[in-house]
């Protein structure tokens, strides 16, 4: 499997350095985006990222998959920056510091840059630190990434991890057997959930669970992590602790028990199957659509050195005007855009007050029946149990709302943005289409689409009543009362406290749900901004070109014409081979779903 991911990317390489050495015949600039596409691939690099609370074991796992206790590992908060795993036949360690200097160190030095006890507070401002070690995990071109646990009591060890995640390229998600996720664990869970398409969820510390404890806590997990829109395939129970221990001594029997071998598995099949496959399909498409444009580019200038010069001139007149009629088109779509948000936002605002409308008699109907309940508790007690009853009604009640009302919103977002990704979509079609009929080249199609920003981090408030003075004093003219007197003073200052905090939180459910209702058509219409850009700065490039070649003479003409055609001939050689390579990558799924074919290039 590794020779043949080897065979393809230099399949593919070969094809970028023809395209590069074509381009240069005719300028000395090279694509930037070949560049891009080349560097990506000759990296050969993968970013597995280890993510998760402090404390979870993510150290000792790296560890074990190493197969020997190289990063330092404790009992209390360590890892205080990013530290990276890299293969190579003989063990370097090197400390990047945020100046952008660089030193090496022994390994043994390691722990005085990268943990929380030798570099409080990271006061050396390093950046990471890179071990390059003669681990046969680390092979296939995969980086290990031990970073800081989160929510530990250190917060620049969070804010670490927060800055990393960017650089990700799969996630292994490291829980505790022993504690349920945490709201920390899920806060984490959602800021990547947009950055990979890759996350291999870890349940650790399995050494003292039985198998139904094991499987029990799993099935937890799982069910919160799908409730947060996961799709969670397996959960991996390891013991990272005693698989170290086992290959430290090689005791195959504990390293099986451990668990670790099955992750093994899991991140080898990743690394050797989908990992270089999405790696080479990347490639292979991104290359493809470079070709693709430079050939309606070729023709487009071709056409321009083959027509007339007043006919050239009308071509010109006309595409000037499609541009114009299309920025036209981007500006209108973008101001019907915000009277759709306007009208989300105000639904809002009709569904919260019949929400307050229902909930506040509701929830007061709640506290009568909790003092009818508890007619011998004393004004005290009565006062808090109130309050604890306003509290769990207000989560209750709004749970089910914010549920419901997300649905409804993200259903009338995903329709208002239904009709208007075909609306834009339309637009730029009959534009492709009035150009390639303009110049007779066929040109790449557009189409996008956006979804409704997710935010899970709400939270309710409930009036507290730790205003020490007003208390006393209410406590002090409760003891003067008779029992049911200060009993009504309680349920009727309760009854009171109902309306403002179910107002309060009508308030704060109204500003999350707008403000991610504004913010989701804000980006949209951000898109529609480049609506068509790509098509009209490639036109634009061909027929700049074509005006160049035409003031040279008819001589120059031809001989630009004959390079036109070579350069053409060659680039649909290239995606011939393109095509053979993406067959070859994608052989299997081809016999076992039959779906793909040579047009999803």
């Amino acid at each position: 499997m590794l020779e043949e991911f080897i065979k393809h990317k230099t399949e593919i390489l070969t094809v970028i350095e023809n395209i590069e050495l074509l381009s240069k015949e005719d300028t000395e600039a090279t694509d930037n985006r070949l560049l891009t596409v080349r560097e990506h691939l000759l990296s050969n690099s993968f970013n597995l990222v280890i993510l998760g609370q402090f404390k979870r074991g993510k150290t000792t796992l790296i560890n074990s998959l190493i197969g020997k206790e190289i990063l330092p590992s404790s009992v209390v908060p360590l890892t205080s920056v990013v530290t990276i795993l890299k293969h190579s036949d003989e063990i370097t360690c090197n400390i990047f510091m945020q100046d952008g200097s660089e030193k090496n160190v022994r390994l043994e030095e390691l722990a005085d840059y990268i943990t929380e006890r030798g570099n409080p507070k990271n006061i050396r401002s390093v950046r990471c630190a890179r071990i390059e070690y003669p681990s046969p995990f680390l092979e296939k071109g995969m980086l290990l990434v031990d970073t800081p646990g989160v929510g530990s009591t250190f917060l620049h060890n969070t804010e670490t991890t927060y800055e990393f995640l960017d650089h990700l390229d799969a996630a292994l998600f490291l829980m505790s057997a022993d504690v349920p996720i945490s709201q920390v664990e899920k806060e984490l869970l959602d800021t990547i959930k947009g950055s990979t398409q890759k996350i291999f969820f870890v349940l650790n510390k399995i050494d003292n669970l039985t198998p139904r404890e094991i499987e029990e806590i799993s099935a937890f997990n799982k069910l919160v992590l799908e409730e947060m829109g996961f799709t969670v395939q397996e959960i991996w129970p390891i013991s990272a602790r005693e698989a170290l221990k086992a290959k430290v001594i090689n005791n195959e029997v504990q390293l099986s028990q451990s668990g670790l071998l099955n992750l093994e598995d899991a991140l080898n099949r990743f690394l050797s199957l989908e990992k270089g496959r999405i790696v080479l399909n990347a490639a292979t498409s991104k290359v493809n659509r470079i070709i693709t444009q430079t050939l309606s580019q070729i023709a487009i200038e071709k056409n321009t050195l083959l027509v007339s010069g007043e006919e050239l001139e009308n071509k010109i007149n006309t595409f000037h005007k499609l541009v114009a009629n299309l920025k036209q088109d981007r500006e209108d779509i973008a101001y019907l855009l915000k009277g759709e948000s306007d009208k989300l936002c105000l639904k809002v605002e009709e569904m919260l007050k019949t929400l307050e409308e229902k909930e506040i008699p509701r929830i007061k109907r709640c506290l009568q029946d909790f003092s009818d309940k508890n007619a011998d508790t004393n004004p005290t007690n009565l006062r808090d149990g109130m309050q604890q009853v306003i509290k769990e009604e207000i989560i209750q009640g709004f749970d089910v709302f914010r549920k419901d009302t997300e649905k409804i919103i993200s259903n009338n977002i995903q329709e208002t943005f239904r009709r208007f990704t075909k609306r834009s979509n339309d637009i730029v079609r009959e534009f492709k289409t009035a150009a390639e009929i303009l110049f007779e080249v066929a040109m790449d199609p557009f189409e996008f689409s956006v979804e409704l920003t997710k935010d899970n981090s709400f939270y309710y408030i409930v009036q507290e009543y730790t205003a020490p003075t007003d208390e006393e004093v209410k406590s002090i003219l409760r003891t003067f009362l008779p029992k049911s007197m200060s009993r009504k003073m309680v349920l009727n200052e309760m009854l009171e406290r109902v309306s403002s905090d179910v107002s309060r939180n009508c308030g704060r459910v109204r500003y999350d749900l707008t403000s991610r209702i504004r913010k989701t058509i804000d980006y949209y219409a951000k898109q529609l901004q480049t609506l068509g850009s790509d098509l009209i700065s490639q036109i634009e490039q061909a027929i700049q070109k074509g005006q160049e070649r035409r003031k040279s003479g008819g001589e120059s003409i031809r001989i630009e014409l004959d390079l036109l055609a070579h350069k053409a001939k060659t680039l649909e050689e290239h995606k011939e081979k393109l095509v053979t390579v993406w067959n070859a990558v994608n052989s299997v799924e081809v016999k076992s779903r039959n779906i793909r074919t040579v047009g999803n290039l």
